[in-house]
């Protein structure tokens, strides 16, 4: 079935194989994000020993790919707006394409960290698109499934990238398993190029001639809304423990605590993705049926800050113990997208998009800062300890220092659960 035949449709919206053949597209692109998006966490040996990095300038690699991601969210909003998904999802592919292939055959820190930005520029679309997709086409009770759905298919990507990336790192060296990650980003290219549908243009004419007025003014009404911006840093408070330790410093932290090796630790720090993929399915489907949105906040908040505690401050367990614990951290991050859900309720209907690509970016630039934060108190805290190759090393202590900036931060937010609506009714106010 070629784009041609698909665009040839008389309405998109009428033809339910079309919008979930799109979202299932772009939910592709999606998952491979993940692939990218944890690459480095699972190649710090290699990449810390190949440019001789020490913990803040490792850390860049994942912050500069978060900063990029989270300040093109609400551009990319108004350009999607205006090219349509198809376009827009095509060309983000293409730059992440080019991210990899540089990232691959990098030669200094400065190469490395400009591969990051190109692949966070080009995955700022991904997750917005699907999400464009599923509040464009379906109905409300439609929405929670399929938005889980999307964020499980980019576990799966993070899956991919843990146990067999490090495994094949081993095999044929970091260069060749990123430059193999490329080629399978170029299959993914063809598949949009094949099936996402060009939307209409008396569609398009509509979309650009009303979205790209009084563009500020919107920003500045939904930043103004209270309840809008607690939901956005309660998304913070449970997204940045996957961020940080799935996405950067976990497989090096398990090496370290649980003296694990690396495919081991790099397996065991992605079971909080398959935890994840179950919260992301499981949650929204609960609050929706239930109306349990604030107190699934509320109590997964609470958990996260538990299990949290106890991965820090807490004995050395088993592997087993180890990777329950992680994939129920994982379940209790997937209230991440109730957040999302919950600042769509507190705006109005024509600022959605807008209200979701604000909570968005500040949810990527939370996670960026810290993980970079905790870079640069680990060299803080660095003893003055180098392996054999120079390298510097730091210590269990040195991580549950850092770490520590984290487990603040999520403390914090729990009290902020305090302030949600004690009760979440069936219907949902349209603004504060």
């Amino acid at each position: 079935m070629s784009s041609t035949h698909l665009a040839n449709h008389q309405d998109f919206t009428k033809t339910s194989s079309i919008v979930y053949l799109g979202w299932m597209t772009v939910a592709l692109f999606y998952f491979y994000q993940y692939i990218l998006r944890v690459a480095p966490g699972v190649l710090v040996t290699d990449l810390r020993q190949a440019f001789h990095l020490t913990a803040e300038q490792f850390s860049t690699l994942g912050s500069f790919y978060l900063y990029a991601y989270a300040l093109c969210q609400i551009p990319l909003g108004i350009i999607v707006d205006y090219v349509g998904v198809r376009k827009a999802v095509l060309f983000s592919i293409t730059c992440c394409l080019l991210g990899t292939f540089l990232m691959a055959y990098a030669t200094s820190l400065g190469v490395l960290q400009l591969s990051r930005i190109l692949v966070g520029l080009g995955f700022g679309c991904a997750f917005m698109c699907a999400l464009k997709i599923v509040v464009d086409y379906l109905p409300t009770g439609q929405r929670g499934l399929l938005m889980g759905a999307t964020l499980t298919l980019g576990t799966l990507g993070a899956l991919v990238a843990g146990k067999p990336l490090a495994m094949l790192s081993d095999t044929v060296g970091f260069r060749l398993a990123l430059t193999y990650t490329t080629v399978i980003g170029c299959g993914i290219l063809l598949v949009a190029y094949y099936f996402l549908p060009n939307p209409q243009p008396a569609t398009l004419f509509v979309v650009r001639e009303n979205r790209l007025k009084n563009i500020a003014k919107r920003i500045v009404s939904v930043l103004q809304l209270k309840s809008v911006m607690l939901y956005a840093f309660l998304a913070v408070g449970v997204y940045t423990p996957l961020s940080v330790l799935a996405d950067l410093w976990g497989v090096a932290f398990l090496m370290q605590k649980y003296e694990l090796s690396r495919v081991d630790a790099a397996a065991t720090s992605m079971m909080m993705y398959v935890g994840l993929g179950v919260g992301c399915l499981f949650l929204p489907w609960l609050s929706e049926k239930y109306h349990l949105l604030n107190r699934s906040i509320k109590y997964c908040t609470f958990g996260v800050v538990c299990i949290f505690a106890l991965l820090l401050y807490g004995p050395v367990l088993s592997i087993t113990s180890l990777q329950c614990l992680l994939v129920l951290l994982g379940v209790c991050c997937g209230v991440e997208m109730l957040c999302f859900t919950g600042a769509s309720h507190f705006t109005l209907k024509n600022n959605v998009g807008t209200t979701l690509g604000i909570v968005n970016t500040l949810n990527m630039l939370g996670g960026g800062l810290l993980q970079q934060l905790i870079g640069t108190v680990l060299d803080k805290t660095w003893a003055g300890q180098l392996d054999e190759t120079g390298i510097r090393l730091y210590m269990t202590y040195d991580y549950t220092v850092a770490l520590s900036v984290l487990f603040a931060v999520v403390s914090v937010c729990l009290l902020m659960c305090f302030y949600l609506p004690r009760d979440d009714g069936k219907k949902s106010p349209t603004n504060n």
